[in-house]
């Protein structure tokens, strides 16, 4: 602590103490004979000087400080003999810095657009099981198939029999067939180790050749069951051990059914039995060719009713037509 420093402007003196450097303990005090009496004015306190007032002693104070800080002439009010002391201890006035301009104020930063958000792409779906055909063929082997096809190359019973024997050499492993005909009786075409209403693996070399040997070798007779023979076809699915696999989707069960000619009329099964029939087993697709014949013959609408829908009925002209519909016919993948 240094010692204070007089300032005196026109009968006033002050004594000015610097403490710490800062401004604070604004405390005046003024020379008083008669008593000790203290007067606070807004952190000032002083002492009532010899022959003033203390109502003008303290504008006069106030007024005489801010005159010997900042210059200038204070009033004869205001002005002190030179005998009036006012002492400023512990107390330092200094002209206040002047004020900085606030800073100007920052434009708000953008934030860049986002991008938009990216919906990843759905999960691919894994492809069903592939369904394995069961499928049962059943062929018109009535004396009508003795006639010429629509080519007039052959019989229409040689090119059913080369058409079938080419599906069952190119059929996949998986394949289970049955292969029967009908005339007046239903017949089954076996192979040795497979009892008949069975389905036969054709992945089996030794199967496989011996059915299409037994397909080669069929012959005509008779008449046409074509009701009575759909109707037993339909039962060779309700075997027990095949139905869940039907359910599930892993085993595809198809009838395909090859015919030139209508139902002979000589049983007790009809149309009506048929979808009957149908009815009771909705896993099973049935699909009907119409081989060498017209779309226009009225019997045909009597065959496509039995199909389980429209698209899988349709007609054949020859062999190699009859073998493109029956691979798509008893093919999931294939059919139309």
């Amino acid at each position: 602590m240094g010692r204070g420093r007089t300032l005196g402007r026109r009968g006033a003196c002050f004594i000015l103490r610097p403490v710490r450097g800062e401004i604070g303990n604004y405390s005046a005090n003024a020379g008083h004979r008669r008593g000790n009496g203290r007067i606070n004015v807004k952190g000032l306190t002083m002492k009532k000087a010899n022959g003033w007032r203390s109502a003008l002693a303290i504008p006069a104070v106030l007024l005489g400080i801010s005159l010997a800080v900042f210059g200038g002439s204070a009033p004869a009010w205001a002005q002190l003999s030179d005998q009036d002391t006012i002492s400023t201890q512990g107390t330092q006035f200094v002209r206040p810095p002047p004020r900085k301009p606030p800073p100007p104020e920052k434009p708000p930063e953008k934030k860049p657009d986002r991008p938009a958000a990216v919906v990843p792409p759905a999960p691919k779906k894994s492809p069903p099981p592939p369904k394995i055909p069961s499928v049962v063929f059943l062929v018109d082997t009535s004396d009508s198939m003795l006639n010429r096809s629509e080519d007039r190359r052959s019989t229409r019973i040689k090119e059913a029999k080369d058409a079938m024997a080419r599906v069952l050499r190119d059929m996949a492993p998986e394949t289970r067939v049955q292969v029967w005909t009908f005339s007046r009786e239903m017949k089954p075409v076996l192979v040795k180790g497979v009892p008949q209403g069975r389905f036969i693996p054709i992945g089996r070399r030794n199967y496989r050749k011996a059915l299409i040997d037994r397909v080669r070798a069929l012959r005509t007779s008779g008449g046409t069951n074509l009701y009575r023979s759909v109707v037993k076809a339909l039962a060779f699915f309700d075997a027990p051990r095949d139905q869940a696999l039907y359910r599930s989707g892993e085993r595809f069960p198809v009838l395909v059914v090859v015919s030139d000619g209508e139902d002979g009329g000589r049983t007790r099964e009809t149309m009506r039995t048929v979808k009957t029939e149908k009815g009771k087993r909705p896993l099973i697709t049935i699909n009907t060719i119409g081989f060498s014949i017209s779309k226009k013959e009225g019997w045909f609408q009597e065959l496509c009713l039995i199909a389980t829908r429209p698209s899988g009925c349709a007609t054949a002209g020859n062999g190699a037509e009859l073998q493109s519909l029956l691979e798509s016919f008893y093919h999931p993948a294939k059919r139309r």
